[in-house]
């Protein structure tokens, strides 16, 4: 259950920027808005007893990698990485950092998500041609597992 719940917060942080086609998903120099599809593959979870005490625990958290391959070619255009802080006693609600690099520059993420076949995720922040970028990414898991899931990322940069 918590790889499944840390899984979801490397995928929203990957997926991020993935996109059938890259070059277009890159954000001109004036206000623009972007919609990028990818999809995100969960490379590692490693899950870490903070308190020790060998059961699921808040304060607990997961490290997740990730891979972003577009939907059209299965090409790698991404990766990123998150880190899910478990917030509840029963290990089903988690507070997420993510970050994912492309071609051009690196996106910052923020969410918070539970046990659900779909998540969004917020765009805080990035680098190069994504400064200043902020919006939102919508994901839906495709296995049970919670390892690949289908992202639908609208950034808009300054």
């Amino acid at each position: 259950m918590r790889t499944k719940l840390f899984g979801l917060s490397i995928c929203v942080a990957l997926t991020a920027l993935g996109a059938a086609s890259f070059a277009s998903a890159v954000p001109n120099a004036a206000r623009s808005t972007v919609t990028i599809k990818t999809l995100m593959t969960v490379t590692s979870a490693t899950a870490v007893d903070a308190d020790q005490n060998g059961k699921p625990s808040v304060g607990d958290y997961t490290i997740f990698r990730a891979v972003h391959r577009s939907p059209s070619t299965s090409r790698v255009i991404g990766g990123g990485t998150a880190i899910c802080t478990q917030i509840d006693a029963k290990g089903t609600l988690f507070d997420c950092i993510g970050e994912d690099h492309f071609a051009g520059g690196d996106i910052r993420e923020a969410f918070r998500f539970g046990l659900s076949k779909s998540f969004k995720v917020g765009i805080l922040g990035g680098t190069g041609v994504y400064q200043g970028a902020y919006g939102e990414l919508n994901g839906t898991w495709l296995d049970s597992k919670e390892t690949r899931a289908r992202a639908v990322f609208t950034i808009t940069t300054a």
